[in-house]
């Protein structure tokens, strides 16, 4: 598999994939966004992964418009240590930005 790194975005193939010790994001080869969570992130990092998917995405979906689809995935246990805000911030990915958004919740075993 090629591989391109650039400021600590990788791309492989058509797939652009961010990793950092708190999370990743990618975007796979059907155009859908996927954000794992891997430890405690604030809320302007949430914002800022979540622009940078959108735009990501919405490149990669130009020549075949359609809804934003985005995967986000976190342990039950951080999402319940999530502020109020960043839920809310959540909700409003879903219902308000036109971005098919689905909540997985991963049990830690």
């Amino acid at each position: 598999m090629s591989e391109l790194s650039v400021n600590n975005n990788m791309f492989f193939k058509n797939h652009f994939v961010r990793k950092s010790a708190n999370y990743r994001i990618w975007v796979d080869e059907t155009g859908v966004g996927r954000i794992r969570i891997l430890k405690r992130i604030n809320f302007a990092t949430l914002v800022a992964i979540f622009e940078e998917l959108h735009g990501e995405i919405k490149k990669r979906i130009s020549e075949n418009p359609g809804k934003v689809n985005i995967v986000f995935y976190i342990s039950k246990s951080l999402y319940e240590e999530m502020s109020i805000n960043a839920k809310e911030f959540l909700g409003f990915c879903q219902s308000c930005m036109g971005i098919k958004f689905e909540l997985v919740l991963i049990e830690m075993i």
